[in-house]
């Protein structure tokens, strides 16, 4: 038997066999709660493969570092969508995590799960075992919850998971008054967004351990890899396809490339690919499975007719509006000179303070008139700070506070696919933001509760003046411009592999997560979602990859 040896980033100095029982491609927010699961029992050998290196980047455990990660290349794919017609042909960059960890070591670090409503919604289009009954008990089973004097509802968090979640360790007073304001505007005050009702304002609760980020890889597989003979990771490994038995859809195994030199390990069960909503379409056209005449036309033999890979991609996006503060209560000016040198050593000495700062640190959860149900459809995120240059990541000189409504349950649906037969090419992403008019409307009505929300006291005491767009954009169509020239991704996507029933051909995998037509192969990730989630994408992610395990155990 050939062996691959690697050196102590990639499996601490163990031999790297040839063969698996269960070979996992991408150690992602996915892949690592896999392949924990899976290597439970010591006569399951499982392979853990991961494109990107070792996580040891300090900015990645610094939770404000996020804001340097997103473009930070060695960490990341550097995605981008191609020209969005919607956004005056702007293109937005989709940073993809490529480390051990995946985007769990890069992202914004809020946990959010969504409504009872969207599992509710999958199960009721023939994804039979995904309710939210159902799913409930994975999202407890991953995470341990420390609320400490939050309020919470009782019931829903887990306590004895790997993942740590909790609030913030530190609290402002003016986003105090942002939660208050919202209150009296009709929204629920410091609701658990995360128990029995999603709607209301609080501060995010955050995948953070004592200040720290805690990715997906450090919660599942940094604490067992010594310790489980039968888990092998292999980072800065390239999966370049997947291996089939002859002229058959059995899946073998998977060719991969690292240094320089292309390997393949056969798989003696199962194929499970957790690359993410580009990574696993991506790797799946590759081998053959997609729309034949699409693949045929790259040069690639289709080996199972699959249109819908690479399909239905869903997001979602977000404008942000900035007000300016009579009150120097904001990270724009406290993080200037030397108060950013105070700030770090204050997180040096209590891992608290400004440089535990995830993406959102206040987000609310609002219906608009167009919701179903009066669910809300519209998620706001709020930071008592603003960037002149968003792109670059620059503060406002003057002291600000943004708030950014972002849609939900988005009507507009893209593509990501790829553009020729070379494995290093990145996909062509196109996901035709706020394509749906309703997706614009919706926005607009975002805005104007934003607006509502600044204009009530205490707010209304402490805003000197709307910033951006400015109290003269009014109108529909000025708003709009507005959105078309500022806004952004969120960076959630899905749906790219999507989950259906086994009556319908429509989809990519079953409601076992099974590929269709193939044998021995599955995703497991963001991208077989039937529908986007209406939150964040991180927890969910993490719940289909809990569910997935024992889907695959029980076989």
């Amino acid at each position: 038997m050939i062996e691959l040896v690697s050196n102590n980033e990639n499996g601490h100095g163990r031999t790297i066999m040839t063969v698996a029982d269960f070979i996992i491609i991408g150690a992602g927010t996915a892949g690592c709660v896999l392949a924990n699961r899976l290597s439970e029992n010591p006569r399951n050998s499982v392979l853990l493969i991961e494109a990107g290196k070792a996580d040891n980047h300090p900015l990645i455990y610094i939770p404000a570092g996020f804001i340097n990660l997103m473009t930070n290349p060695s960490l990341n794919w550097m995605l981008a969508t191609c020209e969005q017609e919607k956004l005056n042909n702007r293109i937005m960059n989709m940073p993809r995590g490529k480390v051990l960890g995946g985007t769990s070591a890069i992202n914004g670090m809020l946990y959010v799960r969504g409504q009872a409503q969207d599992y509710d919604g999958w199960a009721q289009s023939g994804n039979r075992g995904w309710s939210y009954t159902e799913v409930l008990p994975y999202f407890k089973k991953s995470v341990q919850t420390h609320f400490g004097q939050f309020r919470h509802d009782e019931g829903f968090h887990g306590k004895s998971g790997e993942l740590h979640i909790s609030p913030p360790r530190t609290t402002y007073s003016v986003l105090d008054q942002v939660i208050e304001a919202a209150g009296r505007c009709g929204y629920r005050p410091y609701a658990d967004y995360n128990g029995h009702r999603q709607d209301g304002f609080n501060y995010f609760q955050l995948a953070q351990k004592n200040g720290l980020r805690h990715s997906s890889y450090q919660a599942f597989i940094a604490p067992i890899l010594k310790k489980r003979q039968n888990l092998t990771q292999l980072s800065s490994a390239h999966v370049l396809d997947l291996c089939f038995a002859d002229d058959t859809q059995i899946v073998t195994g998977v060719e991969i490339e690292i240094g320089g030199e292309k390997q393949i390990i056969q798989a003696n069960r199962e194929v499970i690919l957790c690359a993410g909503a580009f990574g696993s379409p991506q790797i799946l056209e590759l081998s053959g499975i997609g729309d034949a005449t699409r693949l045929k036309s790259m040069g690639i033999t289709p080996r199972i007719n699959l249109p819908s890979v690479g399909e239905h991609l869903a997001d979602h996006f977000l404008t942000r509006l900035t007000f300016e503060l009579l009150t120097g209560d904001s990270l724009n000016t406290s993080l200037s000179g030397l108060g950013l040198i105070k700030e770090i050593l204050r997180f040096a000495s209590s891992r608290r303070g400004a440089m535990t700062m995830p993406a959102g640190i206040v987000g609310g959860f609002v219906a608009s008139r167009f919701a179903d149900d009066n669910c809300p459809d519209i998620q706001f995120h709020v930071a008592h700070a603003s960037f002149s240059n968003p792109a670059k990541r620059v503060f406002d000189s003057f002291p600000a506070l943004s708030i950014g409504p972002c849609q939900l349950r988005p009507h507009s649906r893209g593509y990501s696919h790829i553009q020729s037969a070379d494995p290093k090419l990145s996909p062509e992403i196109n996901p035709r933001y706020l394509s749906a008019e309703i997706d614009q409307q919706i926005l607009l009505e975002g805005i104007r509760i934003a607006r509502k929300i600044m204009e009530t006291e205490p707010m209304k005491s402490i805003v000197r003046t709307e910033a951006r767009p400015g109290a003269d954009c009014m109108s529909d169509d000025e708003l709009l411009a507005f959105v078309k020239e500022t806004g952004n991704t969120v960076y959630h996507p899905v749906s790219t592999c999507r989950m259906g029933p086994k009556e319908q051909n429509n989809h990519v995998v079953t409601p076992d997560l099974r590929v269709r037509g193939a044998d021995r192969l599955r995703v497991a990730d963001a991208s077989v979602m039937p529908s986007i989630t209406s939150g964040n994408t991180n927890a969910p992610t993490m719940m289909i990859a809990e569910k997935a395990a024992d889907l695959i155990l029980r076989t």
